[in-house]
């Protein structure tokens, strides 16, 4: 009797601690509450912030842009950007002092010195045109090229993006505070929620004054132990598809984002330099001063061409597309080790398989991110790529006589580019492996099975 006494003090005790630890849980579950909603406060802040000094630099660019198309070519249809950038810079001033009404003070001083060069940059855009319409456009143009309105726009460049960069990395710090919050709030009401419970149990169990035995316990730890293995194993399986299925859209989003520069900034870019040789043909001129500034203008756009093609190629490679996995990475080898001075062997098959779109860029992401690897890390002077198909199996082996992969490097858990390789394999159900190579370096090994990434065969015609 007094050992029963005794074991139900000590579980009565039990319950009284639980129930208060629930209540602190759940008083620190509403505190976490609260730090999220000041987060996402803050998070919405930041981009209203970002939104409108957007809004207010676009319309300087936009005014800068419609006022130099007018002096230039005398079309009334140019100065319209310009007169609706003019009416809408108030309320955009508006917008801008609201949104930065709490800033802090050095913040503010900034926003207050985009204002003052804004309103510089107008009016010496405004004098421009009055000069266009009293003296006519060659004096504007005299104007226009001196160095206060580059000047004027290249501060309120610095000044709009040294704020965007604060804001930036405010909408950052209270994005990871947001998250670290949610997790914990989570945690936290998981936690009371799994303590009620417990307590709930405990309750009935002291009602009942019924005592489980050994065995009962026993099964029921065991069955709980499978439960969370299969939900571990499920929760697994959950972040791989959608591992995988962030990579698919990353890759749509390359492939969107190069077709738009390439339609859009390409044409752009070809159509400056067209207008750009009209006017040389058109405004000839024996000023050697003259003919540097439309070569430098050429050159620039011919630089802006060549930026637009690398950065679109980066993205989604043309080849890839057009003549197919191995031209593309026949490229891609050739330029990566011959800017990092990389000596390269390559061995592929005569007759190129057909694979699929989605095996076709992930074979071509593994080897780009091998080669960047190796290029940052593996102090290499030789890289052997090969590509076979035996049997049903695709297989990619990448090869480097660097200083290799230690095993905390490979455990590291920012071996951000050795996850994303294994998660490209892992969703076409093949197999990574990424091992030391005879002699020194690193060997990555890939196997993909043929009936996921080579293309079912095109039925032949009938006669």
């Amino acid at each position: 009797m007094a050992m029963t006494m005794s074991s139900l003090a000590r579980q009565m005790g039990v319950a009284a601690l639980l129930l208060a630890a629930v209540l602190a849980l759940f008083v620190a579950a509403q505190t976490g509450e609260r730090r999220l909603a000041a987060a996402s406060g803050q998070v919405e802040l930041a981009a209203q912030r970002q939104s409108a000094l957007g809004e207010l630099w676009q319309l300087a660019r936009q005014a800068e842009s419609s006022q130099r198309g007018y002096i230039l070519l005398d079309d009334p249809e140019y100065l319209v950007p310009y007169q609706q950038a003019t009416g809408g810079m108030p309320q955009a001033l508006r917008r801008l002092d609201l949104a930065f009404a709490s800033a802090p003070p050095a913040t503010r001083a900034d926003i207050d010195e985009v204002k003052r060069l804004i309103d510089a940059k107008f009016a010496e855009m405004h004098s421009a045109l009055e000069l266009f319409r009293t003296q006519g456009r060659s004096a504007a143009i005299e104007l226009i090229r001196t160095d206060v309105g580059a000047q004027q726009m290249t501060q309120i460049d610095d000044r709009v993006r040294r704020v965007q960069t604060h804001e930036t990395r405010t909408m950052i710090e209270a994005s990871r505070a947001w998250r670290v919050g949610r997790w914990v709030s989570l945690a936290t009401t998981g936690t009371a929620l799994a303590a009620s419970v417990a307590l709930l149990l405990l309750l009935i169990r002291l009602a009942r004054r019924h005592m489980r035995s050994k065995e009962i316990e026993a099964a029921e730890l065991a069955e709980r132990q499978g439960e969370l293995e299969r939900l571990v194993t499920r929760r697994t399986e959950e972040l791989s598809e959608l591992s995988t299925h962030l990579q698919t859209v990353a890759e749509q989003e390359k492939s969107a984002l190069s077709r738009e520069l390439h339609d859009e900034l390409g044409g752009l870019l070809v159509a400056a330099r067209m207008d750009v040789s009209w006017l040389e043909d058109r405004l000839p001129s024996e000023d050697d001063e003259v003919r540097a500034h439309f070569r430098r203008v050429h050159e620039t756009l011919q630089a802006g061409v060549d930026v637009k093609r690398r950065v679109v190629e980066n993205l989604r490679p043309s080849l890839l597309d057009n003549l197919g996995v191995f031209p593309a990475l026949r490229w891609q080898v050739a330029d990566t080790c011959g800017r990092a001075g990389l000596q390269c062997i390559e061995r592929y098959p005569e007759d190129e398989p057909a694979l699929t779109p989605e095996a076709s860029i992930t074979v071509f992401r593994i080897v780009q991110e091998a080669l960047t690897n190796i290029v940052r890390h593996a102090r290499a002077r030789c890289v052997r790529i090969a590509i076979e198909l035996q049997r049903d199996t695709l297989l990619v082996r990448i090869r480097d006589d660097g200083i290799g992969l230690s095993p905390e490097r490979l455990r590291a858990p920012r071996s951000h580019g050795l996850a994303a390789m294994r998660h490209r394999a892992i969703g076409l159900g093949g197999q990574w492996r990424v091992r030391a190579a005879e002699g020194g370096g690193t060997e990555i090994e890939v196997r993909l099975p043929g009936a996921r990434v080579l293309a079912p065969a095109e039925p032949a015609p009938t006669p």
